[in-house]
């Protein structure tokens, strides 16, 4: 007997086990996006337990960044398993503030971060599907909002971000879990995964017909 469609019912369900899973912090935000997309588009039922599976049953040990993180000649960087907070900012002169969220917890409906640099960039890294805002003011530098183009994964924080840059950029944008965020080397991740041409079959031997 071939498998069964999803009801709405078994979706909801399984959406409300993913959402209490990240709010317990069992699961990160990318892990969270990555098994919702697997649960609201899966053609049957078989396909949304897999995102179900070896669900973790115990809290794993994250870290816990300062609500203030503050540098001088150097850079503000946080990420990893981290817990999120509801306000975060990094404060640096002559480095880079970074905050990833991609595999950080989180049980907030809305996050802020701020960003202060000078002489640096304001970086901010979300799961791809996660909402977010860009506000601030740069001297000297650009702003880019770059998200990938998906609709925003339900259950989800809205993550708003302010910065303040003087000779330095401000960048939100969103990437997959373990995507890099350098372009050199997601070139490189790509070269690697490309499979290599394949050769021209040689040419069939030449026959020498015996002489008359």
């Amino acid at each position: 007997m071939p498998d069964r469609e999803p009801t709405d019912e078994q979706r909801a369900a399984s959406v409300d086990i993913l959402q209490r899973a990240v709010g317990e912090g069992r699961l990160t935000l990318g892990e969270f996006t990555d098994r919702l997309d697997v649960v609201l588009a899966a053609a049957t039922v078989a396909e949304m337990d897999t995102a179900l599976a070896d669900l973790p049953t115990e809290l794993p040990v994250v870290g816990s960044a300062a609500p203030v993180s503050m540098s001088v000649f150097g850079d503000v960087r946080v990420s990893g398993r981290w817990r999120l907070r509801e306000h975060n900012r990094g404060v640096t002169v002559f480095g880079d503030v970074r905050f990833d969220l991609r595999d950080s917890v989180c049980s907030e409906a809305e996050v802020h971060i701020e960003g202060r640099t000078v002489f640096g960039d304001v970086v901010v890294i979300v799961p791809a599907g996660v909402e977010a805002e860009l506000s601030g003011f740069t001297v000297f530098g650009d702003r880019h909002l770059d998200l990938a183009p998906v609709p925003r994964q339900p259950h989800t924080p809205i993550v708003r971000v302010s910065g303040l840059t003087i000779f330095g950029d401000i960048r939100v944008r969103s990437l997959a879990p373990g995507e890099s965020a350098s372009s050199w080397r997601r070139a490189l991740q790509h070269w690697r995964h490309v499979p290599p041409p394949a050769l021209p079959a040689p040419p069939p031997p030449r026959r020498h017909l015996p002489p008359h």
